[in-house]
């Protein structure tokens, strides 16, 4: 078999310069797998609906908006949340995509 071409062998090496960094052992080991990072939103949401199922909460029907005054002056508006409470803990959630607006424009 004949000599490869010096573009050939200057590929060559460069490709086993890239690889060696990833090996965590000599030549023959396997390669270092990369490690991904994995979202965990939804294991939030589940925690948190766990936490509410303990607590007790009932969802309450038929709540269109819900309006949260802030001190300064702004209100958190929601259009048609989620609403749910729990009297005996006096906790209530509120869920949906609420907006932050000056109080001059919900009048």
């Amino acid at each position: 078999m004949p000599a490869p071409s010096p573009e050939v062998a200057a590929a060559r090496a460069k490709l086993a310069a890239k690889f060696d960094a990833v090996r965590t052992g000599g030549k023959g080991t396997a390669r270092r797998t990369k490690l991904t990072k994995h979202a965990s939103s939804g294991a939030d949401d589940k925690q948190l609906q766990a936490q509410l199922k303990r607590l007790g909460v009932n969802s309450i029907p038929g709540i269109e908006e819900v309006n949260m005054f802030q001190e300064d002056g702004t209100v958190l508006h929601f259009s048609a949340p989620k609403v749910q409470a729990s009297v005996a803990a006096n906790t209530y959630v509120i869920t949906g995509h609420g907006e932050n607006k000056r109080l001059e424009e919900l009048l």
